[in-house]
């Protein structure tokens, strides 16, 4: 590369010479010089001499080489980040109860985080970027709801929505159709908004309290019932009460899902495996104080 540059800067040392001795002749002679410059060009070139530009044009795809291996990845765009998954219940009000969010509260919050910048992915997204080397925004967030409440529908959809995100519900199998949960035309609704419906087990127990094969049946169950009424895989889980143990964990694996959620405090992070994901947990009169706090520190 270096022998390169010194013959490229010989042949131009030699071309400006030979400038110099034409101009001089001329001038001696009595004639005006007059270097005339392509129409589209305002400087002076070896071509315009009559040399060839072949070392110019060694020297210029260096440089567009360099120019390309030190491009950086586009800012917007990164892998491997912790990445906070809110996780809520119910959009309504209920007082003393905290695990309803009024609505006024919610979409506060929903504000904040567009007018912050701040993107929703989906669990697959966050799933396929964590562990599989994908890609993430620069500001990546996930919204879970959990059980699978009817307000999920009429009122957290509509807000959801008007910011241009979107949200998983981890839904308990036997609460479709009933009193205060979703049904199904509504979850398919969902889906077709971009949502994830997701495994929270039959009945919602304690699942670290029952025997192996009681386990095995919600989780499978509740799988099945779902895929069967969705069309299409449901792949992550949510544990109930965030209660589990190493045969729980064990046997959601042996049920074929590929993720699963705690009530864990802090940011999804991969440096944990897939098995305890960690979540930022949202609840009634937190105040924006606390809200901000918790997307602002990981380990919150």
């Amino acid at each position: 590369m270096m022998s390169k540059k010194i013959i490229g800067i010989g042949a131009l040392s030699c071309g400006f010479l030979l400038l110099a001795i034409v101009v001089g002749i001329r001038c001696y002679a009595g004639v005006k010089p007059s270097l005339k410059l392509s129409n589209n060009s305002s400087v002076l070139t070896l071509s315009s001499l009559g040399f060839s530009t072949r070392v110019s044009s060694i020297n210029q795809s260096s440089a567009l080489s360099d120019s390309e291996n030190n491009k950086s990845k586009p800012s917007d765009v990164a892998e491997n980040q912790a990445v906070p998954i809110l996780y809520y219940h119910s959009v309504a009000v209920e007082a003393g109860n905290e695990l309803r969010i009024p609505p006024d509260q919610f979409e506060a919050q929903m504000a904040y985080l567009q007018n912050k910048g701040y993107q929703s992915v989906s669990l697959d997204q966050f799933y396929q970027a964590e562990y599989h080397g994908g890609t993430l925004p620069a500001k990546p967030f996930v919204i879970t709801f959990d059980d699978g409440y009817v307000d999920n529908y009429t009122t957290a959809l509509p807000i959801l929505k008007k910011h241009g995100f979107t949200a998983t519900i981890f839904m308990v199998s036997s609460y479709i159709n009933g009193e205060g949960f979703l049904t199904w035309p509504q979850l398919t609704e969902l889906a077709a908004n971009g949502w994830q419906i997701e495994g929270h087990t039959v009945d919602h127990p304690y699942l670290s309290k029952m025997d192996a094969a009681t386990v095995l049946s919600e989780l499978k169950n509740s799988k099945e019932v779902l895929e069967k009424g969705l069309g299409y895989p449901v792949d992550f889980f949510a544990y109930p009460y965030g209660d589990f143990n190493d045969k729980v964990v064990l046997a959601v694996k042996n049920t074929g899902y590929l993720l699963a959620v705690t009530t864990e405090r802090g940011w999804a992070d991969h440096k944990e495996d897939e098995w305890h994901v960690h979540r930022v947990y949202c609840f009634a009169n937190m105040g924006m104080n606390e809200f901000s706090r918790r997307l602002q520190n990981p380990k919150y």
